[in-house]
């Protein structure tokens, strides 16, 4: 019969001080990113921990990295059509614009004839 042992997974290259260390650091600037908070770990603590360990710290405190989003450059034709938009509907009264552009799968069409 065999017995299991426990704790035979692999050991883990941050305490939960460091952990918490970790972060609190990013919390403190929250442009840094993971390498530059492993960084900074290494010249605090003199231990290196990868970017993916950070990530995964990261995550454990309920930090999540985002990354921003790429957007195609608007050519003169969609800011021609943005502005006669614009134009067209500066009037609008807020009950008038949300009634018109409501998310759902039936859009109702309610103008306010202010």
């Amino acid at each position: 019969m065999c017995s299991r042992r426990h704790g035979g997974g692999r050991v883990r290259s941050t305490t939960p001080a460091e952990d918490r260390y970790i972060v609190l650091s990013a919390k403190r600037n929250r442009r840094t990113t993971a390498q530059q908070v492993a960084n900074q770990f290494l010249a605090d603590s003199r231990k290196q921990i990868s970017r993916k360990t950070v990530a995964r710290r990261l995550r454990g405190g309920g930090l999540y990295a985002r990354r921003p989003v790429v957007c195609v450059p608007l050519t003169r034709q969609h800011r021609t059509a943005r502005l006669q938009w614009c134009r067209e509907h500066h009037n609008w009264t807020e009950h008038a614009y949300y009634s018109q552009m409501r998310v759902g799968s039936v859009c109702h069409r309610i103008v306010d004839a202010n």
